[in-house]
């Protein structure tokens, strides 16, 4: 998620959506695209914003280094920090984007920043992970993994961030391997996947002892030499990695025929102009690849994407309604941008945080929107005329909160932490994961 600069990042995502071809997943925020079954769509019903309530857990005296240490993640962006960070309802943060150039050098980011953030961070007992790549960070993942050489390089020099920085962990954010669904100018290769593994193992050996190593990944496990999903991965990713960061948002948006929901935790085969990925088919797909279900985390947006439609948009024809398809501008920090390649054309993002839902009432049915609860994906939408926003709140949250801990998963990450509101709203409808 970079010849573009860190504070335009989450911007360039709508344009970049249109050369998707079948699977990815995202953070920042990709998805996978792929063909839907037509069935009769199902009617929400509108509901109010639930109450929320405020959880805490005990802070550690040291920093966590274990994987199940670490329940509750979440992102903060290199260029739009958080005011004020809630480290007692965290179990590690993740700070991003290092963005490596053609020779593996890290760079792009505010390293003094981060220096502040890591004493923070420990000072308050919790780990502190930097994240390399992105969506426009991921050019030259591809020929830097590509070779035992490059490898061993580009290892050292993430290893000497870790020792730098004084980290606890290392994110990778690759999106994606051999899959044209990652920005249009990325390198891709037949054994992107089977290099990731080798690449991973040889950081693994190269860091200190103890660092953890996750990732952030698509919807869809690893693609192979065919740029399809994998059915079955190496099982020697499963002592590569910690963690799996299963980028469940973005999954439908202005690259649709249909508005359809951001995040859904569900598919239900609402339309046949939306993606029938969820969370759920998501860990589905994973789990069934060989990856055991306490290394998958589930990651969730603080943040929704509005959408024209062509008609006008009540709760009774729901959310999933044709779109029209210049993307319309999303909130106040929603700005037009460009991904990294050449000819690419600015677009607005369409993305709409939840702090600015709040703060407009949006949620609460005020400023002339209407909420309703769409049942098949367990996710809210808003509706002002013909346009529509699908988001999160902490209803959904919870729910996803329940899936993960129903499912044995590892935990839950989130996109990003300066999106909450002041009150730390999502923040607190996620304390559950924190609990036995």
């Amino acid at each position: 998620m970079k010849t573009l600069s860190n504070h335009l990042l989450l911007l360039v995502q709508t344009a970049l959506f249109l050369y998707v071809a079948s699977v990815a997943g995202c953070h920042h925020p990709e998805h996978q695209h792929t063909t839907t079954t037509t069935t009769p769509a199902l009617q929400p019903t509108t509901t109010a914003a639930p109450a929320e309530t405020t959880t805490t857990a005990p802070e550690p005296s040291t920093p966590a280094t274990s994987k199940s240490d670490n329940r509750l993640i979440a992102y903060i962006a290199d260029w739009a920090l958080p005011e004020k960070i809630a480290w007692d309802k965290l179990d590690q943060v993740i700070y991003s984007f290092a963005v490596p150039d053609e020779s593996g050098n890290l760079g792009e980011f505010d390293a003094d920043q981060l220096k502040s953030i890591v004493k923070e961070g420990h000072d308050n007992g919790k780990s502190v992970s930097l994240s390399v790549g992105g969506w426009t960070g991921s050019l030259y993942f591809s020929s830097l993994v590509g070779s035992e050489s490059s490898r061993a390089k580009f290892a050292k020099n993430i290893a000497n961030a870790v020792d730098e920085f004084d980290l606890d962990a290392i994110n990778l954010d690759w999106e994606y391997p051999n899959s044209a669904n990652g920005v249009a100018c990325n390198q891709n290769d037949p054994q992107d996947t089977a290099n990731y593994l080798k690449f991973v193992q040889q950081l693994r050996d190269t860091l200190p002892k103890g660092t953890l190593i996750n990732a952030a990944v698509a919807t869809a496990p690893f693609n192979d030499e065919n740029q399809q999903p994998s059915t079955t991965l190496d099982p020697e990713w499963k002592g590569a990695l910690d963690g799996f960061y299963i980028m469940g948002y973005d999954v439908n948006g202005n690259w649709n025929e249909d508005a359809g929901p951001n995040a859904p935790l569900y598919y239900d085969g609402q339309s046949d102009g939306i993606d029938t990925v969820s969370a759920d088919s998501a860990v589905k797909a994973w789990s069934a690849a060989g990856i055991p279900s306490d290394q998958l985390y589930l990651g969730v947006p603080f943040y929704g994407r509005i959408a024209q439609v062509t008609d006008k948009v009540t709760a009774r024809t729901g959310m999933y309604q044709p779109i029209q398809k210049n993307q319309i501008k999303g909130d106040e920090y929603d700005e037009k941008s460009a991904d990294p390649c050449p000819g690419a054309k600015s677009t607005f993002s369409g993305m709409y945080q939840w702090r600015s839902i709040e703060q407009q009432g949006i949620s609460t049915n005020s400023s002339g929107w209407e909420t309703s609860w769409d049942t098949a994906s367990q996710t809210p939408f808003a509706y002002k005329g013909n346009r529509v926003l699908s988001f999160d709140d902490p209803h959904s949250l919870r729910e996803k909160v329940k899936y993960a801990k129903a499912n044995g998963l590892g935990g839950v990450m989130l996109w990003s932490l300066e999106m909450d509101d002041a009150d730390n709203t999502l923040l607190n409808a996620l304390q559950g994961i924190r609990k036995d």
